[in-house]
């Protein structure tokens, strides 16, 4: 069997900084942009291409895809976690007003979702569901695959097996990149995580 490589891209910073779930569809700032943009190797070695729907990852994807002339996968899966009452709201401001509940979340968010948001094990079940696919495909290839700092959480604990406890004990910051590779049916592993191409 073939080998098949993953490459994990986060999107880059968007107005007004973070932008919290599947709801706040905002696009990249100048500065996000160019966060990804020097991501991208001399000679991208992408074959194909999936993101998230939303415009914070698909907007570059697409313009990354018709530049280089491969497959565009939009598919809904790689959609960041639904966050409920907190879609949109900074950080700072969900500490200073739920800061009970928002360290809950992030020491078992597969027990405290966020208010009417969407329930972790949901949210990993449909992420799974579109890594696993991906992973299917046949033939060997190279895909870039462009979602939120969840999403790819979500991935990375999938293939490293590691407790949901230790879910926000990876950073994900903006335009952060990740390597996963599986030889034939050999289980994934991770190459790199926060490197370069």
């Amino acid at each position: 069997m073939s080998r098949v490589i993953i490459d994990l891209l986060r999107h880059g910073e968007v107005d007004g900084g973070l932008c919290l779930g599947r709801g706040c569809d905002v696009p990249l700032n100048a500065r996000g942009w160019s966060q990804m943009r020097a991501m991208l190797p001399e000679h991208p070695p992408w074959t194909g291409i999936a993101t998230s729907p939303l415009r914070r990852c698909a907007e570059f994807a697409g313009e990354l895809a018709g530049r280089l002339g491969v497959e565009l996968r939009v598919d809904e899966r790689l959609g960041e976690l639904g966050f409920g009452d907190w879609e949109g709201r900074p950080w700072s401001e969900l500490y200073e007003r739920h800061g009970g509940q928002l360290s809950d979340f992030q020491r078992r968010p597969d027990r405290s979702p966020a208010p009417d948001g969407e329930h972790y094990p949901d949210f990993e079940t449909r992420v799974a569901a579109a890594w696993e696919e991906l992973l299917g495909l046949p033939g060997g290839r190279h895909w870039l695959v462009v979602a939120h700092a969840g999403t790819i959480r979500a991935i990375l604990r999938r293939v490293l097996e590691f407790p949901v406890t230790r879910l926000f004990g990876i950073d994900v910051p903006p335009a952060c990149l990740s390597r996963i590779v599986r030889d034939g049916a050999d289980a994934p592993r991770l190459v790199f995580h926060g490197g370069r191409p």
